[in-house]
C-alpha cells in the first residue's frame, strides 16, 4: 500500500512539475580521470541526502541533431527529479567525440558496451562523494545502448563498495549472454521489453531472465508489451528504419512508441524504483 502511495504522489508532483516549469536545467560537468567524463546532472529541489539515478542513453547518443538533450532523457528526468530523486547522465559518446551509433554495424563501432560500463562506474563513484546523494540509493537506468549497458553493470565484482539499488533495462540486447557464465547480481533488475522488437529482440531476454531464476530467483523482474517496438517508451509514431544494419530482419526495424505500453511501463518503473529507492 506504501508503495501505491508513493507512486500516486510521483504521477501528481510528475504532472505539476511539467505544467508548471519547475524542474531544473541541465548542468554540464566533466568529472575527471584519463578520459574526462562529461555529464549532465539534474539535481532534485528537496534537501538532505536524495536517491540518484543514472541515465544511460541509447546507440543515438544524449543530444538531439539540434543539440539538445533528448526530449526522452528529459522527460524522465522531470518524472525522476518530481519524485525528490536526482539525475546524472553520462554523455558516453560526446566524451569521445563521436555522436550517433545507431547506424554503425557494432563490429565497426570504436565506442563499446565495455567502455560505456567504465562511465557508469566512474558516475557512481561520483554521485557517492556527493553530500547530497544517498550512496545507498543509486539506480541505474539504461535504453537500448544504454540498457545492455546496465546489464554489463550487473556483476557485483564490478562494485568495490557500494552496489546499486537497483537496475532498469529498457528493450537491451541480450543475444550475447547465450554465450556467458551467469554473474553474481549486484541489484534487482526490471527488463522492460517490446513483444515486436526487431532491433533488440525480448525472447533472449526471458531467456537470461530464466537462467537468472534458477539460481537467484526473484532477482530479474521481466514485463513485455505486446504490439511495443523498439523504443515503445517513446511519444514519436512508429516508423521503419531501413539504415539500421543490427535488428533480426537485415532489411530494416521499426521504432516508435506505443502509448499503451507507455504507460504500462512508466507505472512498472516508478513501482520498482520506488520500492528500492525508499531509505533503508
Amino acid at each position: 500500500m506504501a508503495a501505491s502511495l508513493n507512486v500516486s504522489h510521483t504521477f501528481i508532483a510528475f504532472a505539476f512539475a511539467a505544467c508548471c516549469g519547475f524542474a531544473h536545467s541541465f548542468e554540464p560537468i566533466t568529472v575527471p580521470g584519463e578520459l574526462p567524463l562529461q555529464v549532465q546532472w539534474q539535481p532534485a529541489s528537496q534537501a538532505g541526502r536524495r536517491p540518484a539515478i543514472i541515465a544511460l542513453h541509447g546507440c543515438g547518443g544524449l543530444y538531439n541533431k539540434r543539440g539538445r538533450i533528448e526530449d526522452r532523457y528529459t522527460s524522465y528526468t522531470q518524472r525522476w527529479n518530481a519524485a525528490g530523486w536526482h539525475v546524472v547522465a553520462p554523455d558516453s559518446f560526446g566524451s569521445r567525440g563521436q555522436g550517433s551509433l545507431c547506424v554503425q554495424p557494432a563490429a565497426e563501432r570504436t565506442i563499446k558496451v565495455a567502455h560505456r560500463r567504465d562511465d557508469v562506474l566512474r558516475a557512481a563513484a561520483w554521485l557517492m562523494q556527493r553530500d547530497d546523494v544517498d550512496p545507498q540509493r543509486i539506480a541505474v537506468v539504461g535504453w537500448s545502448n544504454g540498457a545492455s549497458t546496465a546489464l554489463e553493470i550487473l556483476d557485483r565484482s564490478l562494485w568495490k563498495s557500494q552496489p546499486p539499488a537497483a537496475i532498469v533495462a529498457y528493450y537491451p540486447g541480450c543475444g550475447g549472454w547465450k554465450r556467458r557464465a551467469l554473474v553474481q547480481p549486484a541489484a534487482p533488475l526490471l527488463m522492460l521489453l517490446g513483444e515486436a522488437d526487431e532491433w533488440t529482440p525480448a525472447a533472449p531476454c526471458k531467456e537470461l531472465a530464466e537462467r537468472f531464476q534458477s539460481g537467484h530467483p526473484g532477482v530479474v523482474t521481466v514485463q513485455a508489451y505486446a504490439d511495443g517496438h523498439h523504443g515503445f517508451d517513446s511519444r514519436a509514431p512508429v516508423r521503419f528504419r531501413p539504415d539500421i544494419p543490427a535488428g533480426a530482419d537485415k532489411r530494416g526495424v521499426h521504432v516508435g512508441g506505443n502509448p499503451a505500453a507507455r504507460e504500462a511501463s512508466l507505472t512498472e518503473l516508478d513501482q520498482f524504483l520506488t520500492r528500492h529507492l525508499r531509505p533503508k
